[in-house]
């Protein structure tokens, strides 16, 4: 098995405390999540960023207390 090229990883985020406010975007709405050791339900279906730079984040998330999906 050989590793992807550098150009194939996703961009890692570059903000001064990385990862410290992630956001979903779902149905256009920007929903607030937080990492967690499981994939949480709607991680299962969206992909969260980083809020500040936009970066993928590339571990597993839920959405943040109080944050609904009202689909």
């Amino acid at each position: 098995m050989t590793t992807p090229a550098d150009d194939a990883l996703p961009p890692a985020c570059t903000c001064p405390t990385p990862w410290e406010h992630l956001v979903a975007v779902i149905e256009g709405r920007r929903l607030r999540a937080r990492p967690a050791a499981t994939l949480g339900p709607a991680a299962a279906l969206y992909r969260a960023q980083c809020a500040a730079c936009g970066a993928p984040y590339p571990g597993h998330w839920r959405l943040a207390p109080g944050q609904r999906l009202n689909l």
